[in-house]
């Protein structure tokens, strides 16, 4: 399951600001493409309640359990009492089901940040935690901020400490990126097999491997992992949302919506002012263009012998350039789309196929269908 933070951990990434439209309509698409939960912001923040506002009466509500429905929407806030207090006055008024807490759980963030020793952390969170709820939020999520330096007995102590008082779910944060794949996979199994309540894990992307640390989360054991659109938060960002929901309707077909998820990604991207590379993983333009030979020899075949899965899926289409690189099946094709075709069976002849190449390395390019037909 998914918990999409673009809202929350996509705004925080510097530079990054979402005007109000933006905000509601990428949450519109959010909902659509299916998100389990939308972090919507952080306490405090500004414009909060009015987006909120329109969420709750906007957006389809979450599901009963019994049948599917739109996203739970929660916040982010610091483990203080004071904003506990704040978001439970919006929960009261309807307009978020959950909230997620984060908690120090490192040594080092605990003490220079908060001057509490370990004791003295858990406390905090059972107090936190249990004054959330008395305060009418059902569901409170505890957030172990970098938990990667973290010791894991004293990590896993505070977790129990969380849940003990009632959180409905424990976050593994990866602060600064340092886990890798076989790290995530140990820690996650550890927490998930010690913990009564389910697991999620935050990945951060520092060292590049915070959508490959999401999965590998929830192939061992994680019911949650943190995405947001093209990736967008602190620094490198965290687990791209549209990676993992590819993954896992490889894994499940029909979990995700996927053929939002390119109008999502270029919103989100224009709003943020990060532009979309046209080769990223499944949003690119270029994703399932080709132009060498063996590589369209086999698409022609069967596109699954080179596709992960089928552009439809994610609102694209296929194109097979003809070029430099090009052998006599893309120009066979090319021919026939001009209605310019070869006898059955028969390849192209030898020379234009020569010209082709030799004017599309010239270009740099692909050819265009009049640059084709010149030099035939």
């Amino acid at each position: 399951m998914l918990i999409d933070s673009t809202l929350r951990e996509g705004a925080q990434a510097y530079g990054v600001y979402f005007g109000a439209g933006a905000k509601r309509r990428m949450a519109e698409l959010l909902a659509a493409a299916g998100v389990d939960e939308l972090e919507c912001g952080w306490v405090g923040q500004d414009g909060l309640e009015e987006f909120l506002t329109w969420a709750a009466e906007t957006l389809p509500k979450p599901g009963n359990g019994l049948a599917p429905g739109g996203p739970a929407l929660s916040l982010w806030c610091p483990c203080r009492e004071a904003d506990v207090r704040e978001a439970a006055r919006l929960a009261q008024a309807g307009l978020i089901q959950r909230l997620n807490i984060g908690a120090p759980s490192s040594a080092q963030h605990r003490e220079k940040r908060l001057g509490l020793s370990q004791a003295e952390m858990a406390a905090r969170v059972r107090g936190v935690v249990a004054t959330a709820i008395s305060l009418g939020i059902d569901y409170v999520s505890v957030g172990l901020e970098d938990i990667s330096r973290a010791d894991a007995d004293e990590a896993l102590a505070l977790a129990k400490a969380a849940a003990g008082a009632g959180a409905a779910r424990v976050r593994l944060s990866d602060t600064v990126g340092l886990l890798t794949p076989a790290a995530t996979a140990a820690l996650v199994g550890r927490f998930a097999q010690a913990l009564a309540v389910p697991v999620a894990l935050h990945a951060h992307n520092d060292l590049g491997m915070a959508t490959a640390n999401a999965v590998t989360a929830l192939e061992h054991g994680a019911a949650f992992a943190d995405v947001s659109v093209l990736g967008l938060g602190e620094r490198a960002g965290i687990a791209a949302l549209e990676q993992v929901a590819a993954w896992a309707n490889l894994r499940a077909e029909g979990t995700y919506d996927l053929r939002v998820l390119r109008a999502l990604c270029l919103l989100a991207g224009q709003a943020g002012k990060v532009p979309v590379a046209r080769n990223r993983p499944v949003v690119g333009q270029d994703i399932f263009a080709a132009e060498s030979g063996i590589h369209v020899h086999g698409l022609l075949r069967d596109p699954s012998l080179f596709e992960p899965f089928a552009p439809e899926e994610v609102g694209a289409s296929r194109r097979v350039g003809v070029g430099g690189k090009s052998g006599c099946a893309a120009l066979g094709q090319a021919l026939e789309r001009l209605r310019q075709p070869s006898p059955p069976g028969a390849r192209p002849d030898e020379g234009l196929l020569k010209r082709v190449r030799a004017l599309g390395q010239r270009l740099g390019r692909p050819l265009t269908d009049s640059e084709i037909l010149a030099v035939m």
